[in-house]
């Protein structure tokens, strides 16, 4: 089994450039191109039991998050996961159902494993305890959580914006009737998305926003729709990718075409190639990149634990479709 001394004579370097290329640091490029060579052609293979021994770190971070078989969830691990393994550390991956008792478990089962940082994706909604991660003496990345304590950095993700730029496109593209279908206002996501498009609706007082609040399910989106085209919206925004389902299962049963009946915008997590044809606006939020981030935010705090902590990094949504649904406004004479 190749050591790192082969490594560093096959590269023609110091033993210590080859240690300091295997700990993330910055080497010059020549260097670090002929190390990555020689790592390659030798096969070398690292003894992260030996280094962790060595650092005082285990080469883990731990995951604490609410939905995993969701495809918003899935995605997120997939870009943490893809971090931590191009540096050299596993992932230790812990759901939760939204039990307070059975959460502060779960953060204890991954201390307890001594891994070198924790992210966690949950809110002071599902666990009033969050104050106690300051007390943990690890760096922590807590996900769409703004009410932390200045020892924990966090990722937001900025959906105040991308909903109150839909709905001002809507008032400013003529529709005095605009229905919203929110989710339930304890969770702070639904409390954004909702606070948006009410942020929007006040620059065109010629304009109403006409809402419903659901409860994430397509029952209650195909409810909402029913309700809202009642009251005669012409242009509908849905909070949640499942409650749109049912809203599209609404709109096939009462014969609204989408484009030429109502304009139609809502969150999605399909990739593009896998979205709909139809002209609507749909909002997306960039998954894999909110784990990359984390992952990568996390892990210079891991190498470098002098940087100061409570850092907050704001992740913009994806927008698609607002020409699409401009150029059907015109085609409408609206």
């Amino acid at each position: 089994m190749s050591s790192i001394r082969d490594v560093a004579q096959l590269a023609g370097v110091a033993v210590g450039t080859v240690s300091r290329y295997l700990n993330g640091q910055q080497l010059k490029e020549e260097n670090r191109e002929k190390i990555e060579a020689a790592i390659k052609t030798l096969d070398y293979k690292e003894n992260i039991i030996a280094k962790g021994l060595k650092n005082n770190r285990s080469f883990s971070i731990g995951l604490l998050i609410n939905g995993i078989s969701s495809r918003f969830g899935s995605e997120v691990i997939t870009g943490i996961e893809k971090v931590a393994e191009e540096n050299g550390y596993s992932l230790l991956l812990s759901g939760f159902t939204g039990e307070q008792e059975l959460i502060s478990r779960k953060v204890d089962h991954l201390t307890k494993h001594a891994v070198d940082g924790l992210i966690v994706f949950l809110s002071e909604e599902e666990w009033s305890g969050i104050e106690e991660l300051g007390e943990i003496e690890i760096p922590i990345v807590a996900l769409n959580c703004p009410k932390t304590v200045n020892t924990i950095d966090s990722i937001l993700i900025d959906d105040r914006k991308s909903v109150e730029t839909v709905i001002r496109h809507y008032a400013a593209s003529g529709h005095q009737k605009i229905g919203f279908i929110a989710a339930s206002q304890t969770d702070y996501a639904a409390r954004e998305r909702l606070a948006g498009a009410r942020n929007a609706i006040q620059a065109y007082p010629q304009s109403q926003l006409e809402v419903f609040t659901g409860d994430y399910s397509r029952r209650s989106g195909f409810a909402g729709a029913k309700e809202l085209l009642e009251k005669g919206v012409t242009a509908l925004f849905v909070s949640n990718y499942n409650m749109s389902i049912g809203v599209l299962e609404c709109f096939n049963q009462e014969g609204v075409r989408i484009g030429q009946d109502i304009a139609f915008s809502h969150y999605d997590y399909l990739d593009k190639n896998s979205r709909s044809n139809l002209p609507q606006i749909t909002i997306t939020p960039p998954t894999e990149k909110i784990g990359e981030c984390a992952a990568d935010l996390l892990l210079k705090r891991i190498k470098n634990q002098e940087i100061s902590a409570g850092k907050v990094i704001v992740i913009e949504n994806e927008i698609d479709g607002i020409n699409v649904e401009k150029k059907t406004n015109e085609e409408r004479g609206e």
